[in-house]
């Protein structure tokens, strides 16, 4: 049985290294590695606490390269797609230059910086829209990594409930088939009318981030949307067993509730997560933030199809209750948590 630890503590990078530190043995895993992925949230071009902050990145790779001396020889490559700099006609490169992750690659000899953009081979996968089967493209450069590591933010999401370490693994599908995860567009089937035949996803990128509360309304009264938040929770459980990071770290220092995953509110928990259980990590990161992970359908999904255990067998580090907040949810909750509904 995996472990899976919960530190909470007044310094970010420290939480994360003890969060590391109390799995102890589990973490053997890593040390003949040679080509390490570590994938971040920088879903966003402005709002810094919708993403991964450099200093949690920098505190897992200086707990491996201290603890495993023979990872110095290792490539550690850190590698997103940003949704948001995709939309808003930006660069994921862009984005690491904003929130420092350029330091890093020239901080370390064996860490690099490498962005969904900068590739041109996918593979694919099978996901459904509320009209029937998608194809959506993931880019074929995760399949070189022999040890992938997800650290994330704990957020509340505009269709999937929530989002933690798992879901973060779907910034490497390729840019223009990020929108594809939820169901709404329906290039196989452009007879079936979504407010996407009508209205370009980067134009309502636009409007969420200046009139949250004008799309909230219009989504809600939008059927299409009501089958998009069952389509994808299915979605994201089997896009997961392509992508399943092999660790999860959850940096929780500060989280985000209310209009996430970009343009919602940070809530200072100053915790952190890990585990080599990449369901058990996101189980605990669901708790955290006042949910139970079987009232968020892709965690469901994955626990009835055995991908990892979201129980709190394991646990080690805080007492969960005495951390855990109740987040304000996304204000189209209501209709989200009605995914399992036939």
């Amino acid at each position: 049985m995996r472990k899976v630890s919960l530190v909470k503590g007044e310094d970010r990078y420290e939480n994360i290294k003890k969060a590391l530190a109390l799995i102890g043995k589990d973490l053997d895993d890593i040390r003949d590695k040679k080509r390490i992925l570590i994938k971040p949230n920088l879903t966003a071009t402005k709002n810094k606490f919708a993403n991964t902050d450099v200093r949690a990145v920098e505190a897992v790779i200086d707990f491996l390269l201290d603890t495993y001396s023979q990872l110095t020889s290792s490539q550690i490559t850190i590698l997103e797609g940003s949704g948001s700099a995709y939309y808003e006609k930006k660069t994921t490169r862009q984005v690491f230059e904003d929130f420092g992750y350029s330091r890093l690659a020239r901080k370390y000899a064996n860490v690099k910086l490498e962005c969904v953009e900068d590739f041109s081979e996918f593979t694919q996968a099978q996901i459904m829209s509320i009209a029937g089967p998608e194809k959506i493209k993931i880019v074929k450069r995760l399949s070189d990594f022999d040890f992938r590591i997800s650290v994330a933010v704990p957020k509340v999401h505009n269709y999937a409930i929530a989002t933690f370490g798992i879901k973060n693994m779907a910034g490497l599908i390729m840019q223009e088939d990020k929108s594809l995860l939820h169901g709404l567009r329906t290039p196989s089937a452009p007879e079936a009318k979504t407010i996407f035949t009508y209205i370009p996803t980067s134009a309502i990128s636009w409007a969420r981030r200046r009139f949250p509360g004008l799309v909230n309304m219009v989504f809600k009264k939008s059927m299409a949307y009501m089958k998009a938040v069952k389509v994808i929770h299915r979605n994201v459980a089997d896009l997961a067993k392509a992508t399943l990071p092999d660790m999860v770290v959850l940096d929780g220092f500060y989280c985000m509730d209310g209009n996430g995953p970009v343009d919602g509110f940070p809530v200072e928990l100053k915790a952190a997560v890990c585990s080599m259980d990449a369901l058990k990590a996101d189980g605990v990161g669901a708790r955290l933030i006042g949910l139970e992970p079987s009232e968020i359908g892709y965690l469901y999904y994955l626990s009835q199809d055995k991908v990892g255990d979201y129980s709190l067998d394991g646990l080690v580090g805080e007492d969960l209750k005495q951390v855990r907040k109740f987040f304000k949810l996304h204000p189209t909750y209501n209709i989200q948590k009605k995914w399992k509904d036939s």
